[in-house]
């Protein structure tokens, strides 16, 4: 029975019979784990409070051969987002819709090293109070890059071009990106500015992202193509969406 130590964001858990918890890890070394923390929901669990969302730990694990769920043998804190998570409803809508995209987006057990820095620099960047909205959008734009769903908008999927500079790229329900002759203007429009804000994106580090000033309408714009693209991959709604968009609305009246 193999035992691995690697560096792991804690991402979520789950209730298991009366003193157990089913949690969700994303590992440095072996991507997305699903472990069971036996004695977890004890009051005096020697988990604490490791298994929060987003702290990261050492974790320690068994794994047998043919079992899907490895075996949680210790979890030592290296860094705790607790503070951020606790800040306001908004923040902590956040991190569930950020763990939920990670849980539903990871394959099981392949590692992918750039998307765990980008979790460990948007947690940075969180933390450090950078605009929140910025930091989702940025988050979503290069997780589904990395996963592989968002669209190359710089080349037609229809006929193999590339798509002007100074012009716009149309947007198919799937999320294919189409020059204008070959959408015939349909679509969901992405205009050359839109380009732009996505290219700032993938060059920029989340914290220089967040500093710098974003069109407010194409930021909204990003964050509904986004959604798009996930609920076309996922085939339904992510439970924590309504959830962040409330968390927002009330922070915003606060």
């Amino acid at each position: 029975m193999p035992l691995y130590t690697t560096e792991a964001f804690a991402l979520r858990t789950y209730s298991l019979a009366e003193a157990d918890k089913i949690c969700v890890f994303f590992t440095k070394d072996h991507g997305k784990v699903r472990g069971v923390a036996h004695g977890a929901r004890k009051i005096r669990s020697r988990f604490g409070s490791s298994l929060e969302p987003f702290t990261q730990v050492s974790l320690t694990y068994f794994q047998k051969e043919g079992r899907e769920l490895v075996s949680i043998s210790n979890c030592e804190i290296l860094h705790s987002h607790f503070a951020s998570a606790s800040r306001d409803v908004e923040t902590a809508s956040a991190f569930s819709y950020m763990a939920e995209i990670l849980t539903e987006f990871l394959p099981d057990n392949e590692p992918n090293e750039k998307l765990y820095r980008l979790v460990a620099a948007v947690l940075e960047a969180i933390e450090q109070k950078h605009d929140l909205a910025l930091l989702l959008r940025y988050f979503e734009t290069w997780t589904l890059r990395l996963a592989g769903y968002f669209p190359d908008t710089f080349h037609c999927s229809t006929c193999g071009e590339k798509i002007a500079p100074d012009d716009s790229a149309f947007l198919t329900v799937e999320g294919a990106p189409r020059c204008r002759s070959c959408s015939e203007g349909r679509g969901t429009e992405v205009s050359r500015a839109m380009r732009g804000t996505i290219n700032q994106i993938f060059r920029a580090h989340p914290t220089d992202f967040a500093r710098g000033k974003i069109n407010a309408a194409h930021l909204a714009q990003l964050g509904e193509i986004n959604y798009q693209i996930i609920r076309h991959a996922l085939e339904r709604d992510l439970r924590s969406r309504a959830l962040l968009r409330w968390g927002m609305i009330e922070n915003a009246e606060c």
